[in-house]
């Protein structure tokens, strides 16, 4: 069976300090990596964060988010390659990029994404 791989990827770069940030430090705390038998693939360090958006997308950090998302597609490339199962825990949405182009540069592959919001103590999947 394929092992899984867990890569911290704790990025607000696509939207603030929401405290976002803290959950892969919060999920392996509460036992993630023992419960799935996972190993420690690492973490990508964020980059710095500013709130003012770009005059020319709107977005804000697109510089940083593209830096930021090709350190985790090769993160996730790397795990990939070595036949395991990689978990990405972030951050915020732009976390996904980095995760698409690993997987786009390996062929063509889908992906699964699972939404937290946190109210108070409890944890409830979001539905769209």
């Amino acid at each position: 069976m394929q092992r899984f791989a867990i890569i911290d990827a704790p990025s607000i770069l696509g939207l603030r300090p929401t405290g976002v940030e803290y959950l892969p430090e919060a999920m392996k705390a509460a036992g993630l990596l023992k419960r799935l038998d996972a190993e420690y693939a690492g973490k990508v360090s964020t980059l710095e964060h500013n709130s003012k958006r770009d005059e020319e997308t709107l977005l804000l950090n697109p510089e940083a988010i593209r830096q930021f998302s090709k350190q985790l597609a090769n993160t996730v490339t790397n795990v990939l390659q070595r036949k395991r199962f990689p978990i990405v825990l972030g951050g915020d949405c732009s976390i996904l990029i980095g995760n698409l182009l690993a997987l786009r540069r390996l062929g063509r592959y889908g992906l699964f994404f699972i939404g937290i919001i946190t109210k108070g103590s409890k944890a409830t999947s979001k539905r769209r």
